[in-house]
């Protein structure tokens, strides 16, 4: 066996390139999957342990305001275990000559959702006049612990002292509103706040919000009928998108990785298996004499199976070990959407698993090929084996042999002897063309969902907040000063057939010209009528023409609406009810918005006590923006994985070709034939493949785009798949670059052909 382990190590030297194009694949398959594993397993890890530390709630529930009996009768709910009280309000600050967001809360006890203390001193309610800051707006703002900050509400403002900073999981991905997606930690913050605040402030109740732990509670079903006029708002952690963001983007990030890893692991078991039994192939005359001497097929076997073994342990162990800055390369990233204490590179058994069956894969691949090459006596191997494959069709038809050149001929024969040459080079570049296409496209829907929402669908300026305390005669005089539209946004209790479903948004809206929106039919949104988002309506399994029930929130009854036609709107996803339909089912239409386009009285308006805060359309599309940039890194991985994936695989198979028809080229020299010629007739296979796997892999990469748009989407946004005419060219012409660049590698080999070899050929 020293002796057959001398042989292997000379026949990896010699069939180096071959070797390295597998390892690399073997390689790059442990690297995308370890490496995004990581990640998200580190998020899932980070977070839960973050949840964990810090007794993060299960339930919340906000409402005008809790009574004591309230609370008693949620406690009693089946599978609530304890109830947390709290107070929270929005309150301003100006940094910088603009409004900034700070959402503070008041704590009772309990020990529910607890903050986590990064610096300064612990919290106490009793600590007069003491806030708490999160870390990213004190830092975004430069405030440090020591310092005393203006913060008003109500017309009242007060200047506490930063006792501490501090970091909350139920604010993992804090965003501070609605309109944005990603956070703006600079204009949006959160903190908790010493009790004597909220009396300096005139804040007259003590209680609304209820933070609960719970297991299969029954306050879902019931919050609307015990709070009734008072009931806000109902969320769970799968719900409430500060939390729910981040089990999402993990979930993102292991199907990203899955997808990567199995194609990969498809293309390195198919090249190891074509590389074996060609290196086989080309020792047939050693296996001859090493059969002669004695040495049997079994261990010849286990010989040439040491091939698969050892790429597959030097592959995915170094995958294994560079994972770890691809991970720390891809975490930058994720760190800028969410917000966690320690961030850690944590896998599971599965990256164990991944490695195991590749090289598993690869020992079996090794086996069979080897087996199937070594079955025979010494006397069979040494024959020549006759060519035993059946015509092409080009053969079969003598009109169309006629017409066809003598190099595609010659290719197509030889490719019906080979065939899993060809495949392994189609599949390689379909799944090049789907990687591409979701790396391409997947930034160009996000960016086209942002100009869609903001251009198309939306066509204001201005998004104002009303203050809470104006009377329906302020409101009806604001609308008319700015010519506006006014939307009221709400969330419901949603049942279908009486069946509890779940809590939904509702968007009213009165007439006007700022919502642009249109159905699936092609029809305007009415006032009288009912309409529902596409990616809701797939959620929740509604159909046109079906009624939805629904218990909005300020109020103690339920109305029912028939659904008037489906909304393709990327975001928000939400029912759309016109204010005329709303107040005919009997439900009070309260404004909480107004739409308003260009004005140049803003800074007056934004200064007016009639309104609360002020965003532009420009600040909502940025920030969609923002986040395709911050997501932007996992897509150029994928379009660099690629590029690398089909040079690799084809010059591989480039290389191997070449090895099986040296003689041909040979005698194609011999015979006269210029290195021109030959090279031609090297390149047809490569555009034999590069045109099959075009027609496939355009198609089957444009679905793999809607399918992968469709997992990324979400309750709140619903992402469209939209690749653009020149981001399809661009995939085109890059999986031509690699095709030609392959073809010039195997030039070059092309043109070392030795005449004299050649003629003892």
């Amino acid at each position: 066996m020293v002796f057959l382990f001398k042989k292997m190590i000379r026949s990896v030297k010699q069939f180096k390139l071959q070797f390295a194009c597998v390892l690399l694949l073997a390689m790059l398959s442990v690297i995308i999957y370890s490496g995004l594993e990581g990640i998200w397993r580190g998020i899932e890890y980070g977070f839960d342990s973050y949840a964990k530390e810090t007794n993060l709630a299960d339930e919340w529930v906000f409402a005008s305001y809790f009574t004591d009996d309230d609370i008693v009768q949620i406690e009693k709910m089946n599978g609530v275990s304890e109830v947390s009280k709290r107070l929270r309000f929005t309150a301003t600050s100006e940094y910088g000559g603009n409004d900034t967001y700070l959402s503070l809360d008041t704590i009772d006890s309990k020990g529910i959702s607890q903050m986590k203390l990064i610096s300064g001193e612990e919290y106490n309610s009793a600590l007069k006049n003491s806030i708490w800051l999160d870390t990213e707006y004190a830092e975004k703002n430069d405030i440090t612990i020591g310092q005393a900050i203006d913060i008003s509400y109500g017309g009242k403002t007060v200047s506490p002292t930063v006792a501490g900073i501090v970091m909350s999981a139920e604010r993992a991905h804090y965003v501070g509103t609605n309109d944005y997606y990603i956070p703006e930690h600079k204009q949006y913050g959160y903190g908790f706040i010493s009790d004597d605040l909220t009396e300096k402030l005139g804040i007259g109740i003590n209680c609304n919000l209820l933070e609960i732990k719970s297991s299969n509670s029954e306050v879902k079903n019931n919050i609307n009928e015990l709070l009734g006029e008072r009931f806000i708002a109902y969320y769970d952690r799968d719900t409430l998108f500060d939390v729910a963001f981040v089990s999402n983007q993990a979930d993102n990030l292991k199907r990203v990785s899955m997808l990567f890893s199995a194609l990969f692991i498809l293309l390195s078991i198919l090249s190891m298996r074509t590389t074996i039994k060609r290196l086989i192939d080309a020792q047939s005359s050693d296996i001859t004499t090493l059969k002669s001497l004695g040495f049997s097929s079994a261990k010849l076997t286990v010989y040439y199976s040491l091939y698969g073994l050892l790429v597959g342990i030097v592959g995915t162990g170094l995958g294994f070990a560079l994972s770890f800055p691809f991970t720390a390369a891809i975490r930058r990233s994720q760190m800028a959407l969410i917000s966690l204490p320690k961030w850690e590179t944590k896998h599971t058994t599965w990256s164990l698993i991944v490695i195991i069956m590749i090289i598993m894969l690869s020992l079996l691949t090794s086996v069979l090929a080897a087996r199937k090459a070594l079955i025979g006596l010494p006397a069979e191997d040494s024959k020549s084996k006759a060519d035993r494959s059946k015509p092409t069709f080009i053969e079969k038809s003598r009109h169309i042999q006629n017409r066809t050149g003598f190099g595609m001929k010659w290719t197509l024969r030889d490719a019906s002897v080979h065939k899993s040459r060809i495949v392994l080079g189609i599949i390689s570049v379909c799944g090049s063309f789907m990687l591409l296409m979701i790396g391409t496209g997947t930034p160009d829907s996000v960016k086209n969902l942002s100009s869609k929402s903001y251009s198309e669908e939306f066509v204001y300026s201005y998004k104002l907040t009303l203050d809470r305390s104006n009377t329906p005669q302020q409101t009806v005089m604001l609308t008319k000063q700015l010519d506006g539209q006014l939307i009221q946004t709400v969330q419901s209790r949603i049942t279908i057939d009486d069946s509890d479903v779940s809590f939904k948004p509702v968007t009213v809206f009165s007439g006007g010209d700022y919502i642009a929106l249109k159905t699936t039919d092609g029809d305007d949104l009415d006032e009288s009528g009912a309409y529902i988002t596409q990616g809701m309506a797939d959620s929740l399994g509604i159909q046109k023409g079906d009624t939805v029930k629904l218990f909005p929130s300020l109020s103690a009854e339920s109305f029912s609406f028939t659904i008037d036609g489906i909304v393709a709107s990327g975001m928000p996803q939400t029912f759309y009810i016109g204010s005329q339909r709303w107040t005919d089912a009997g439900a009070q239409f309260r404004p909480s918005h107004i739409l308003c386009g260009e004005t140049d009285d803003i800074k007056s308006i934004s200064e007016d006590s009639r309104i609360s805060q002020v965003i532009t359309s420009k600040q909502q599309k940025s920030n969609l923006e923002e986040f395709q940039k911050k997501i932007n890194g996992v897509f150029i991985m994928m379009k660099a994985v690629a590029f690398v994936l089909v040079v690799i695989v084809l010059y591989n198979l480039s290389i191997l070709s070449f090895l099986e028809r040296a003689k041909e080229y040979n005698t194609f020299r011999v015979l006269g034939f210029h290195f021109g010629e030959i090279r031609k007739l090297a390149s047809f296979e490569n555009i034999i493949i590069l045109v099959m796997g075009t027609l496939l892999g355009i198609p089957l990469g444009t679905k793999f785009l809607e399918i992968y748009c469709a997992t990324f989407s979400n309750d709140t946004i619903k992402i469209y798949s939209a690749l653009k005419s020149i981001s399809i060219v661009i995939v085109c012409l890059t999986v031509f670059i690699c095709t030609a660049l392959t073809t010039i590698l195997l030039s070059r080999r092309i043109k070392k052909i030795d005449m004299v070899q050649a003629l003892k050929e």
